[in-house]
């Protein structure tokens, strides 16, 4: 089974959005890339940055300080399986290169990491479509079928991927839409939100959303 790494965190403290930005994708993304070019055996598959441009964060003090922070961006990795993700990050190439750059544009203390199972609902209707809404979701919360939830509504998107953890952590499902522009996707976050404010159990307060623009550094090989 393929699994995603996903990261989910803030810039560096002290930092404009326009330095992290700057930093995530011209200094670590081309990092990143001389890693899967120098290793393609235990570097990413695929690889995506996504940079947090609106957003709502958790009101519940039992979410994680990532959601309740506020995220700035999400970023996706592709390996094979739990073991690839695990050999990734204990090579000579990660511990000398990556691991130390990280601090240059991510605040560590409070950044989250997990892997996920994907599983594609809607493909985007084109590849161009770079605007996506996350709504992340904390463990702990009822896994609801948030696309069933908002089914009735006017909310409109263009593709739709489900993300579900495969280890235990702070956050256990991840819903990941394609949208067409920024009014779309502010109106899609508005229905996901009343979809999911519906009472304590369901998590709605702690639950964090992101509308970010996407950025495919390295679409597989």
């Amino acid at each position: 089974m393929t699994i995603k790494l996903m990261m989910f965190g803030r810039r560096s403290p002290g930092q404009t959005l326009a330095e992290h930005r700057h930093h995530m994708k011209d200094v670590h993304g081309r990092i990143v890339l001389d890693y899967i070019a120098a290793d393609p055996q235990n570097a990413p598959r695929k690889y995506a940055q996504n940079h947090g441009l609106d957003g709502v964060f958790a009101a519940d003090d039992a979410a994680p300080a990532a959601l309740r922070l506020g995220l700035d961006f999400v970023t996706q990795l592709w390996f094979e399986d739990i073991g690839s993700v695990k050999a990734s990050r204990e090579t000579r190439f990660y511990n000398e290169r990556l691991r130390p750059d990280e601090s240059g544009f991510v605040d560590n203390a409070n950044v989250v990491g997990q892997p996920f199972a994907e599983e594609r609902m809607r493909e985007p209707e084109s590849v161009s479509i770079d605007l996506k809404l996350f709504v992340v979701r904390p463990a702990g919360a009822a896994a609801a079928d948030l696309v069933d939830r908002i089914s009735s509504s006017d909310a409109a998107y263009s593709g739709y991927s489900r993300n579900t953890a495969v280890t235990p952590g702070p956050i256990a499902v991840v819903d990941e839409f394609w949208v067409r522009d920024e009014v779309e996707a502010a109106r899609l976050l508005n229905h996901c939100r009343q979809a999911l404010d519906t009472g304590e159990t369901d998590g709605g307060r702690s639950t964090a959303y992101l509308i970010a623009r996407e950025y495919r550094l390295f679409a597989g090989r």
